[in-house]
């Protein structure tokens, strides 16, 4: 790669409208609760709960499951927006860095292969799983010795009797 591994392609058009449409309605389902909260300032609020739902206090700061209420002063901007996204035109993007981008997105992603990065560079190698595995093996292991069985019930050992001591 000749390019940083933090650069990001562009969206497909549908992966596009899809987090589009969900921004929308993340802002239209806010507008519903703020223009609510201000139509009904002064009356109780108490009386859009299902019952089933436990009051506010029981949510500890996470928002609410509720769909808030359909406010009649903004259902025609609602649709205009909405419409807006259903109508949106995307044209095709000439270049050849997004180019290769994308391409090299499709490699990874296809690829039976793992992407291991390097240790002190901003490199990435290509390799199969058993040898990465075996490598990842080596490079851990190569600063300890094996030892035998008797050492380890010997430190075993010593653990318990300092535990016993230490009670």
């Amino acid at each position: 790669m000749d390019y940083s591994s933090k650069n990001i392609p562009l969206p497909s058009c549908r992966e596009y409208t899809k987090r589009l449409l969900e921004k929308v309605e993340s802002v239209i389902k806010r507008m519903r609760w703020k223009a609510f909260f201000f139509l009904n300032s002064d009356t109780d609020t108490d009386d859009t709960s299902s019952g089933d739902e436990p009051n506010s206090d029981d949510f500890y700061g996470f928002k609410s499951r509720r769909a808030p209420p359909q406010i009649e002063e903004v259902i025609g901007f609602e649709r205009d927006m909405l419409d807006i996204v259903e109508n949106i035109k995307f044209r095709k993007v000439n270049d050849d860095f997004q180019t290769t981008l994308t391409e090299d997105v499709k490699k990874i992603n296809s690829s039976k292969r793992i992407f291991a990065p390097a240790d002190k560079t901003k490199n990435f190698y290509e390799m199969d799983k058993p040898k990465y595995e075996k490598l990842l093996s080596e490079n851990i292991t190569q600063k300890y010795k094996t030892t035998d069985s008797n050492t380890v019930e010997t430190l075993r050992g010593m653990r318990k009797h300092l535990r016993e001591t230490a009670h």
